[in-house]
């Protein structure tokens, strides 16, 4: 398999061992505790971020001012109003999310300044745990008291500031980055006259969080400049609005190639209304083709299948998931040429690899939008809670999956290390 230079992908290998495989059900803490967390994601998140906010607030008072801190007398009760303030806003900033206007640009603002603080407040906890002791550590061994605060004082600035600053990038110049990455996959059984067959994956565009208007002019603008043979979208075409649907459907309709545009739905879109979903885009973008658990031979001389399943909609969080429409779909293929499979969720894999598509193209993860610096965030990024295939290339028993990062965002519009991506899947 080969890339090409400017963005290279490097094919992880995978076991078929955990994802996407059914078995007996048992408890497991881990997945009880995920559920617990992610069924109540907007209540974690603001009871987390209330102890952030005490917690940047006490390492202000004491590294920044130079006092002593707050003291207990203060600092519990606070960090109690905070939590329990943050936890009242949450259905406030729901229905703030639903209406128009300002109201909706004030949720999206109090969410980028959650997520900011969150990630600060993280710096500072890693601040306290490892810093700290360090330093207290050098003092003991003859730096002195003074030494070692002033050691830590430093060190600790400079870190913060340092994620401070990578939030920052993240919330600006990051989340508006878009890589265009090229990918060669090779496909056994393709006939000779498909090779060099330009596939653009487009994914997770969640029209109606920022990406709407002219800037989903501009994204279909430049995947038709990629001139593919092929398009595919494949789910979360839509965020959650049903006000969005026939503008962005409109809009979505101006894409164009040679073979045809192929679509999915995601979970998102499966929560904005799948029914309104489909009926806008049969109606306003007649040109795209919704596959809903279907399969359809491409124009040419030579067989070559595209096969679709859409999203159940539910447990998005969940590390395994068997699909029943995926094992009706494959039963119901040609088999004079292979078939291409959109699918919106990584978790689908194993089933899919193990029921013989040579090629898988999904998105859903996002590449986790936050990503550790350099190439570790292909592998550690906030996506591995989900799955472990994050981004980029896989492979299992003979299969080829492609995790594109997707061209839009869930949340906050933060990206780090992690920049939307048109990619072009290239079969030979």
């Amino acid at each position: 398999m080969t890339t090409s230079a400017a963005n290279p992908q490097t094919p992880n290998p995978s076991t078929p061992a955990a994802d996407g495989v059914r078995g007996r059900a048992r408890f497991e803490p881990r997945s009880a505790l995920r559920r617990i967390v992610f069924g109540n994601l907007w209540r974690t998140l603001a009871g987390l971020l209330g102890v952030m906010q005490a917690l940047v607030l006490q390492w202000v008072s004491v590294v920044l001012l130079g006092g002593d801190g707050l003291p207990a007398s203060v600092f519990w009760p606070l960090l109690v109003v905070l939590v329990v303030a943050n936890l009242a806003t949450v259905p406030v900033l729901r229905r703030m999310r639903l209406s128009g206007g300002e109201s909706r640009h004030g949720a999206r603002l109090y969410m980028a300044v959650g997520i900011g603080t969150l990630l600060v407040g993280l710096a500072v906890v890693l601040s306290w745990l490892a810093v700290l002791p360090v330093a207290q550590l050098l003092g003991w061994l003859g730096l002195g008291p003074d030494g070692a605060e002033l050691l830590f004082r430093s060190v600790s600035v400079a870190w913060v500031g340092a994620v401070a600053g990578a939030a920052t990038w993240a919330f600006t110049g990051g989340q508006k980055k878009v890589d265009r990455t090229h990918v060669v996959v090779p496909i056994e059984g393709l006939d000779e006259s498909h090779r060099g067959l330009r596939i653009v994956h487009l994914t997770d565009l969640h029209i109606g969080n920022g990406l709407e208007g002219d800037r989903l002019d501009a994204l279909v603008r430049d995947a038709n400049a990629l001139e593919p043979d092929l398009i595919a979208l494949t789910g979360d075409i839509f965020d959650f609005d049903p006000s969005y649907v026939e503008d962005g459907a409109r809009r979505l309709g101006g894409l164009r190639a040679r073979l045809g545009v192929f679509a999915v739905l995601g979970n998102h879109d499966i929560h904005t209304g799948a029914e309104t979903v489909a009926e806008a885009m049969g109606r306003l973008a007649p040109g795209i083709r919704l596959l809903r658990d279907e399969l359809e031979r491409l124009p040419g001389e030579a067989p070559l299948y595209i096969a679709g399943v859409e999203d159940p909609g539910r447990d998005w969080t969940n590390r395994s998931v068997h699909l029943e429409s995926l094992d009706e779909l494959a039963g119901r293929r040609a088999e004079d040429g292979p078939t291409l499979l959109l699918v919106h969720r990584p978790q689908a894999f194993a089933q899919a690899a193990q029921l013989g598509f040579p090629l898988v193209l999904v998105g859903h993860t996002h590449g986790g939008q936050l990503a550790l610096p350099f190439r570790a965030g292909q592998r550690f990024n906030l996506a591995r809670i989900m799955t472990s295939h994050t981004r980029g290339l896989y492979q299992m028993h003979g299969s080829t999956m492609y995790v594109s990062r997707g061209c839009g965002v869930a949340g906050p519009a933060v990206r780090f290390n992690c920049a939307r991506e048109l990619a072009t899947i290239e079969l030979a």
